[in-house]
């Protein structure tokens, strides 16, 4: 049995994961694909255009065997973090043996060159990438510019060396290589697998025919349905959006919770959250009162060190209350201590007799029916994605989703 994993937030389905979807089906002959999927909040720091039930849905109806969910803190943390919690979330199943994703460069020979130089970097990296750091850069763009340093020394021929530089600029090729950097560090026997996007990059705000990335079609989701936006997607996805799209949620309505917490809080406390620096947690408090609306405050924080996303994810950080001790023992496990089923195709139902003998954790079907006897590691986890739920349907003013955790079994389609 030949099982594949994809990582993705489908936020929301489209032709381009179709496209994933059927080519890896054909080109690994595999039996059947298991999705990692982010719940409702994404990995730019955002709610998801609808929640993470009918984004199980979409991936079902398309054609995805298994749908398990990536906890909200590595669904909502860098791209290092994300792909660390689930290629362990994938590891910790025990069933999954290559892991697809998409890339611009669509050359795991290349991503894998990257990877490595990255997971031990060479004292030039090291040296660069600090310079960058001091000079203010975002990390994102300092270990670029460290990359490109050291790939200087390895005396690369002109024509891979371009290669490089034009792979190491692109979002999605970045996470492949933190995928495939993942990998390594887990020292799991997953085999990286990469399937080359079709026209659209990762950013991309324009429609093309048919395919176009997820950040066009939100956009465009905003300005209501055309035939344009439609024939992006799959028919079911289009479907199941016109049925939520009156309850798409506005991360600026969260705006009175973010000061109860910066009006409350002692520096103390929120020094203590995961994976935000001190000097940002400065800069909101002397920054928050000026302004009405949570986006004019990431804008006001968006700077040449810290980018919007990072802003969002730290903010969203804030509010969940994510503490950076407790990730401390979620990272001690391989970060992940449990595994939560959101959707099964009903002829795919096999995969769960194979998961459920073959996990190296414990499996969650029915949160209800587990959640008191949960050890206080997995519990604490769990809160987490709880609090995220509320939060969500706060965005998306459905007061009676706040515990759909409790409410919404695993589906089955």
């Amino acid at each position: 049995m030949h099982i594949v994993g994809i990582i993705a937030e489908y936020n929301p389905f489209h032709n381009g994961h179709l496209h994933q979807i059927v080519s890896t089906r054909k080109q690994t002959h595999c039996d059947y694909i298991v999705v990692a999927m982010s719940g409702n909040f994404t990995q730019r720091g955002e709610a998801a255009i609808v929640d993470k039930f009918v984004r199980t849905q979409m991936a079902l109806k398309a054609g995805v065997d298994l749908v398990l969910e990536l906890p909200v803190p590595f669904a909502t943390a860098s791209a290092e973090r994300f792909a660390q919690g689930a290629v362990s979330l994938f590891h910790q199943t025990g069933i999954v043996e290559t892991l697809s994703f998409g890339s611009e460069c669509g050359d795991t020979t290349l991503l894998e060159l990257i990877a490595k130089r990255l997971e031990t970097p060479s004292p030039t990296f090291n040296a660069s990438l600090k310079k960058h750091l001091k000079e203010s850069y975002s990390f994102p763009r300092a270990r670029e510019q460290a990359l490109l340093e050291d790939l200087k020394t390895l005396e690369l021929d002109s024509e891979i060396y371009t290669s490089l530089l034009e792979l190491i600029r692109s979002p999605n090729n970045i996470l492949g290589i933190e995928y495939i950097r993942a990998i390594e560090h887990f020292s799991t026997t997953i085999q990286p697998f990469t399937i080359k996007r079709l026209t659209a990059g990762y950013h991309d705000p324009l429609l093309y025919p048919q395919i176009a990335s997820a950040t066009a079609i939100r956009t465009h989701l905003s300005n209501g349905y055309s035939s344009e936006l439609v024939a992006c997607m799959p028919s079911t996805t289009y479907e199941l959006l016109d049925n939520t799209s009156y309850h798409q949620p506005d991360m600026d309505i969260l705006t009175p919770f973010l000061h109860h917490k910066f009006m409350f809080s002692n520096k103390k406390d929120l020094y203590s959250l995961w994976d935000i620096p001190n000097d940002l947690i400065n800069t909101f408090l002397n920054n928050y009162t000026s302004f009405e609306y949570l986006s004019e405050l990431v804008k006001a924080c968006t700077s040449k060190t810290y980018t919007s996303a990072t802003v969002r994810r730290a903010l969203l950080r804030l509010l969940l209350d994510i503490q950076d001790e407790a990730l401390k023992q979620f990272e001690a496990i391989s970060w992940i201590p449990y595994i939560r089923v959101l959707g099964c195709k009903k002829e795919s139902a096999a995969i769960l007799k194979h998961l459920n003998y073959s996990a190296n954790r414990p499996i969650i079907t029915n949160l209800s029916r587990v959640y008191a006897d949960l050890d206080p590691l997995s519990k604490q986890l769990i809160d987490y994605e709880l609090n995220a739920t509320k939060l969500y349907h706060y965005l998306t003013k459905q007061p009676k989703l706040y515990n759909q955790d409790f409410t919404q079994g695993f589906l089955m389609l």
